[in-house]
Protein backbone atom coordinates (compact mmCIF):
# COMPACT_ATOMS: atom_id res chain seq x y z
CA UNK A 1 0.00 0.00 0.00
CA UNK A 2 2.78 2.27 1.17
CA UNK A 3 4.74 1.78 -2.33
CA UNK A 4 1.11 2.20 -4.26
CA UNK A 5 1.35 5.66 -2.50
CA UNK A 6 4.58 6.59 -3.17
CA UNK A 7 4.46 5.74 -6.80
CA UNK A 8 0.98 7.71 -7.03
CA UNK A 9 2.82 11.01 -5.69
CA UNK A 10 5.88 10.77 -7.97
CA UNK A 11 3.66 10.08 -10.83
CA UNK A 12 1.66 13.56 -9.76
CA UNK A 13 4.83 15.12 -9.20
CA UNK A 14 6.44 14.34 -13.12
CA UNK A 15 2.54 15.03 -14.52
CA UNK A 16 3.01 18.64 -12.46
CA UNK A 17 6.18 19.04 -14.04
CA UNK A 18 5.18 17.79 -17.76
CA UNK A 19 2.60 20.66 -17.64
CA UNK A 20 4.63 23.24 -16.35
CA UNK A 21 7.08 22.83 -18.95
CA UNK A 22 4.82 22.96 -21.69
CA UNK A 23 2.44 25.56 -20.40
CA UNK A 24 1.78 28.66 -23.08
CA UNK A 25 0.66 31.36 -21.57
CA UNK A 26 -2.18 34.18 -22.35
CA UNK A 27 -1.51 36.10 -25.56
CA UNK A 28 -2.27 39.36 -24.19
CA UNK A 29 -0.55 43.09 -23.31
CA UNK A 30 0.06 42.15 -19.32
CA UNK A 31 1.88 39.14 -20.62
CA UNK A 32 4.22 41.25 -23.09
CA UNK A 33 2.86 39.57 -26.22
CA UNK A 34 3.56 41.33 -29.26
CA UNK A 35 2.33 40.80 -32.68
CA UNK A 36 5.23 39.17 -34.84
CA UNK A 37 6.19 41.61 -38.10
CA UNK A 38 8.48 41.66 -40.93
CA UNK A 39 10.94 44.25 -40.15
CA UNK A 40 13.60 43.29 -43.75
CA UNK A 41 12.90 40.99 -46.46
CA UNK A 42 14.23 38.51 -44.44
CA UNK A 43 13.99 39.77 -40.82
CA UNK A 44 11.36 39.16 -38.58
CA UNK A 45 10.67 40.13 -35.50
CA UNK A 46 9.10 37.29 -32.60
CA UNK A 47 10.18 38.89 -30.22
CA UNK A 48 7.83 39.84 -26.64
CA UNK A 49 7.30 43.79 -25.61
CA UNK A 50 10.65 43.00 -22.70
CA UNK A 51 12.95 40.77 -24.30
CA UNK A 52 13.82 40.37 -28.43
CA UNK A 53 13.80 37.59 -30.71
CA UNK A 54 14.92 37.62 -34.58
CA UNK A 55 14.02 35.34 -37.28
CA UNK A 56 15.77 35.12 -39.87
CA UNK A 57 15.10 33.85 -42.90
CA UNK A 58 17.88 31.49 -45.83
CA UNK A 59 18.55 29.73 -48.59
CA UNK A 60 18.53 26.63 -46.32
CA UNK A 61 15.76 27.05 -43.70
CA UNK A 62 15.45 29.16 -40.87
CA UNK A 63 17.65 30.93 -38.39
CA UNK A 64 16.82 31.96 -34.75
CA UNK A 65 18.49 34.29 -32.91
CA UNK A 66 17.47 34.38 -28.82
CA UNK A 67 14.41 32.57 -27.50
CA UNK A 68 13.18 34.68 -24.48
CA UNK A 69 12.22 34.13 -21.11
CA UNK A 70 9.98 30.96 -20.23
CA UNK A 71 7.37 30.34 -20.80
CA UNK A 72 6.74 33.55 -23.20
CA UNK A 73 9.22 32.16 -25.44
CA UNK A 74 6.22 29.27 -25.85
CA UNK A 75 4.49 31.62 -28.09
CA UNK A 76 7.64 31.82 -31.01
CA UNK A 77 6.54 28.86 -32.61
CA UNK A 78 2.93 30.04 -33.65
CA UNK A 79 4.30 33.87 -34.25
CA UNK A 80 6.33 32.07 -37.13
CA UNK A 81 3.15 30.26 -38.53
CA UNK A 82 1.53 34.07 -38.60
CA UNK A 83 3.96 34.96 -40.41
CA UNK A 84 3.70 32.01 -43.18
CA UNK A 85 6.74 29.94 -42.11
CA UNK A 86 7.10 26.75 -40.84
CA UNK A 87 8.77 26.50 -37.21
CA UNK A 88 9.99 22.66 -38.37
CA UNK A 89 12.21 24.58 -40.80
CA UNK A 90 14.48 25.71 -37.90
CA UNK A 91 17.85 24.88 -38.68
CA UNK A 92 19.78 26.82 -35.70
CA UNK A 93 18.94 28.72 -32.61
CA UNK A 94 21.48 31.33 -31.86
CA UNK A 95 21.69 32.46 -28.19
CA UNK A 96 24.07 35.49 -26.99
CA UNK A 97 24.03 34.67 -23.41
CA UNK A 98 23.01 31.96 -20.77
CA UNK A 99 20.59 34.67 -19.21
CA UNK A 100 16.82 33.19 -18.78
CA UNK A 101 15.54 35.67 -20.66
CA UNK A 102 17.55 34.58 -23.71
CA UNK A 103 18.08 30.71 -23.35
CA UNK A 104 15.12 30.26 -21.47
CA UNK A 105 13.06 28.61 -24.40
CA UNK A 106 15.92 26.94 -26.52
CA UNK A 107 15.14 23.67 -25.13
CA UNK A 108 11.19 23.94 -25.84
CA UNK A 109 12.06 24.88 -29.00
CA UNK A 110 14.61 22.24 -29.72
CA UNK A 111 12.96 19.55 -28.03
CA UNK A 112 9.73 20.23 -30.03
CA UNK A 113 10.97 21.77 -33.80
CA UNK A 114 14.56 20.42 -33.54
CA UNK A 115 17.61 23.15 -34.78
CA UNK A 116 20.65 22.91 -33.70
CA UNK A 117 21.52 25.52 -30.51
CA UNK A 118 25.21 27.24 -30.88
CA UNK A 119 26.49 29.26 -28.00
CA UNK A 120 29.45 29.41 -25.80
CA UNK A 121 30.46 27.35 -23.25
CA UNK A 122 30.41 30.04 -20.56
CA UNK A 123 26.60 30.71 -21.77
CA UNK A 124 25.72 26.85 -21.35
CA UNK A 125 27.29 26.96 -17.52
CA UNK A 126 25.30 29.94 -16.81
CA UNK A 127 21.95 28.77 -18.57
CA UNK A 128 22.93 25.41 -16.10
CA UNK A 129 23.00 27.73 -13.00
CA UNK A 130 19.74 29.49 -14.12
CA UNK A 131 17.90 26.41 -15.18
CA UNK A 132 18.32 24.84 -12.03
CA UNK A 133 16.90 27.83 -9.97
CA UNK A 134 13.62 28.02 -12.14
CA UNK A 135 10.48 26.82 -10.36
CA UNK A 136 6.59 26.99 -11.57
CA UNK A 137 5.50 27.95 -14.91
CA UNK A 138 8.95 29.65 -15.89
CA UNK A 139 11.52 26.78 -15.34
CA UNK A 140 13.09 25.94 -17.88
CA UNK A 141 16.22 22.91 -19.01
CA UNK A 142 19.25 23.93 -20.56
CA UNK A 143 19.33 22.96 -24.42
CA UNK A 144 22.05 20.52 -25.79
CA UNK A 145 24.43 22.55 -27.78
CA UNK A 146 25.40 21.26 -30.99
CA UNK A 147 28.10 24.05 -31.54
CA UNK A 148 30.12 25.89 -29.17
CA UNK A 149 30.93 29.06 -30.82
CA UNK A 150 33.96 30.90 -30.11
CA UNK A 151 35.77 33.76 -31.55
CA UNK A 152 36.31 34.35 -34.74
CA UNK A 153 33.87 30.98 -35.83
CA UNK A 154 31.77 31.43 -38.85
CA UNK A 155 28.50 29.18 -39.39
CA UNK A 156 27.06 29.09 -42.96
CA UNK A 157 23.62 28.40 -43.29
CA UNK A 158 22.06 28.54 -47.28
CA UNK A 159 23.18 32.17 -48.30
CA UNK A 160 23.84 33.79 -45.01
CA UNK A 161 26.99 33.70 -43.21
CA UNK A 162 26.74 34.26 -39.26
CA UNK A 163 29.82 35.71 -37.83
CA UNK A 164 30.67 35.28 -33.89
CA UNK A 165 32.62 37.34 -31.85
CA UNK A 166 33.25 36.75 -28.24
CA UNK A 167 32.04 39.97 -26.51
CA UNK A 168 32.89 39.60 -22.51
CA UNK A 169 31.42 41.85 -20.21
CA UNK A 170 27.36 41.97 -19.93
CA UNK A 171 28.54 38.19 -19.15
CA UNK A 172 31.52 36.21 -19.19
CA UNK A 173 30.41 34.24 -22.10
CA UNK A 174 28.40 36.85 -24.21
CA UNK A 175 28.23 36.52 -27.95
CA UNK A 176 27.86 39.19 -30.59
CA UNK A 177 26.90 38.13 -34.02
CA UNK A 178 26.89 39.74 -37.46
CA UNK A 179 25.28 38.74 -40.98
CA UNK A 180 23.68 40.68 -44.01
CA UNK A 181 20.75 41.30 -44.91
CA UNK A 182 18.43 42.27 -47.13
CA UNK A 183 15.73 44.97 -47.72
CA UNK A 184 13.95 45.54 -51.06
CA UNK A 185 16.57 43.09 -52.63
CA UNK A 186 19.65 45.68 -51.20
CA UNK A 187 22.18 44.25 -48.67
CA UNK A 188 22.93 45.46 -44.99
CA UNK A 189 24.65 44.72 -42.28
CA UNK A 190 23.06 43.80 -39.29
CA UNK A 191 25.09 43.44 -35.44
CA UNK A 192 23.73 41.61 -32.69
CA UNK A 193 25.61 42.97 -29.77
CA UNK A 194 25.87 39.67 -27.17
CA UNK A 195 25.01 41.72 -24.17
CA UNK A 196 23.67 45.01 -22.83
CA UNK A 197 24.35 46.85 -19.54
CA UNK A 198 27.63 46.21 -17.77
CA UNK A 199 27.90 43.16 -15.16
CA UNK A 200 26.32 44.18 -11.79
CA UNK A 201 29.00 43.40 -9.59
CA UNK A 202 32.14 42.51 -11.48
CA UNK A 203 34.19 45.26 -11.32
CA UNK A 204 36.80 42.83 -13.78
CA UNK A 205 33.52 42.02 -16.16
CA UNK A 206 32.35 45.38 -16.48
CA UNK A 207 36.05 46.87 -17.84
CA UNK A 208 35.60 43.74 -20.03
CA UNK A 209 32.37 45.65 -21.15
CA UNK A 210 34.02 48.69 -22.01
CA UNK A 211 36.94 46.89 -24.08
CA UNK A 212 34.24 44.98 -25.91
CA UNK A 213 32.39 48.22 -27.02
CA UNK A 214 35.46 49.66 -28.14
CA UNK A 215 35.95 46.46 -29.89
CA UNK A 216 32.66 46.10 -31.65
CA UNK A 217 32.45 49.57 -32.98
CA UNK A 218 36.06 49.41 -34.78
CA UNK A 219 34.39 45.68 -36.06
CA UNK A 220 31.16 47.65 -37.44
CA UNK A 221 33.04 50.29 -38.65
CA UNK A 222 34.52 47.75 -41.05
CA UNK A 223 33.02 47.85 -44.57
CA UNK A 224 30.26 47.28 -45.06
CA UNK A 225 29.56 49.76 -41.92
CA UNK A 226 26.60 48.30 -39.69
CA UNK A 227 23.14 49.66 -40.26
CA UNK A 228 20.79 47.26 -38.70
CA UNK A 229 20.83 46.96 -34.66
CA UNK A 230 19.16 43.75 -33.74
CA UNK A 231 19.78 44.60 -30.04
CA UNK A 232 18.50 41.80 -27.82
CA UNK A 233 16.03 44.09 -25.69
CA UNK A 234 13.77 46.23 -27.49
CA UNK A 235 13.63 49.42 -26.13
CA UNK A 236 17.88 49.52 -26.43
CA UNK A 237 17.38 49.94 -30.38
CA UNK A 238 13.83 51.64 -29.87
CA UNK A 239 12.61 48.66 -31.77
CA UNK A 240 8.77 49.73 -31.59
CA UNK A 241 9.26 53.24 -32.33
CA UNK A 242 10.88 52.18 -35.60
CA UNK A 243 8.02 49.58 -36.26
CA UNK A 244 5.32 52.47 -35.74
CA UNK A 245 7.34 55.20 -37.87
CA UNK A 246 7.39 52.84 -40.65
CA UNK A 247 3.41 53.15 -41.01
CA UNK A 248 4.15 56.35 -41.95
CA UNK A 249 4.40 54.88 -45.74
CA UNK A 250 7.17 57.19 -46.93
CA UNK A 251 8.67 54.26 -48.33
CA UNK A 252 11.76 54.37 -45.74
CA UNK A 253 12.86 51.74 -43.64
CA UNK A 254 13.19 52.95 -40.00
CA UNK A 255 15.10 49.55 -39.09
CA UNK A 256 17.65 51.11 -41.36
CA UNK A 257 19.86 53.05 -39.35
CA UNK A 258 23.55 53.32 -38.87
CA UNK A 259 23.60 56.24 -36.69
CA UNK A 260 21.42 54.82 -34.33
CA UNK A 261 23.84 51.99 -33.68
CA UNK A 262 26.59 53.44 -33.41
CA UNK A 263 25.10 55.81 -30.74
CA UNK A 264 23.92 53.14 -28.94
CA UNK A 265 27.19 51.87 -28.74
CA UNK A 266 28.26 55.18 -27.24
CA UNK A 267 25.30 54.78 -24.44
CA UNK A 268 26.66 51.72 -23.89
CA UNK A 269 30.55 52.48 -22.92
CA UNK A 270 28.99 54.99 -21.03
CA UNK A 271 27.12 52.70 -18.67
CA UNK A 272 30.05 50.51 -18.31
CA UNK A 273 32.43 53.87 -17.00
CA UNK A 274 29.48 54.80 -14.57
CA UNK A 275 29.60 51.25 -13.52
CA UNK A 276 33.30 50.87 -13.59
CA UNK A 277 33.43 54.36 -11.48
CA UNK A 278 30.64 53.57 -8.99
CA UNK A 279 32.16 49.83 -8.52
CA UNK A 280 36.09 51.43 -8.07
CA UNK A 281 34.75 53.76 -5.55
CA UNK A 282 32.58 50.78 -3.55
CA UNK A 283 36.03 48.82 -3.95
CA UNK A 284 37.76 51.77 -2.08
CA UNK A 285 35.80 51.81 0.81
CA UNK A 286 35.72 48.38 1.82
CA UNK A 287 39.38 47.48 2.40
CA UNK A 288 39.83 44.01 3.06
CA UNK A 289 41.86 42.39 6.16
CA UNK A 290 45.17 43.07 4.57
CA UNK A 291 44.95 46.62 3.39
CA UNK A 292 43.95 45.75 -0.13
CA UNK A 293 40.65 46.58 -1.39
CA UNK A 294 38.15 43.68 -2.00
CA UNK A 295 35.57 43.49 -4.61
CA UNK A 296 32.65 40.59 -4.95
CA UNK A 297 33.31 38.39 -8.43
CA UNK A 298 30.34 37.10 -9.41
CA UNK A 299 30.93 35.49 -13.02
CA UNK A 300 27.49 34.82 -13.24
CA UNK A 301 24.78 37.27 -13.16
CA UNK A 302 21.01 36.32 -11.73
CA UNK A 303 19.24 38.83 -13.95
CA UNK A 304 19.29 40.32 -17.37
CA UNK A 305 19.02 44.37 -16.89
Amino acid sequence: MKSAITLFLICCLNMTEAIAKDFIPERSEKNGYVEPFRMLDNVFYIGDKWASSYLIKTSAGLVLLETLESPFGRWIPDNIKKLGLNPYNIKYILVSHGHSDHVGNAEYIQRLYGGKVVMSKEALALAKAQSEKSTGQGSFHAPEVSLFAEDGDKLVVGDTEFNFYMTPGHTAGSLSIDFMVKDAGISHRAFMVGGHSPSNKDIELTRDFIKSMKRIRALASESPRVSINLANHPHKNSLFEKRDSGKQDDGKNYFIDSQGFFDFLDKQEELGRVKLSALTAEAERSPGPSGLNTMTVQKENTASP
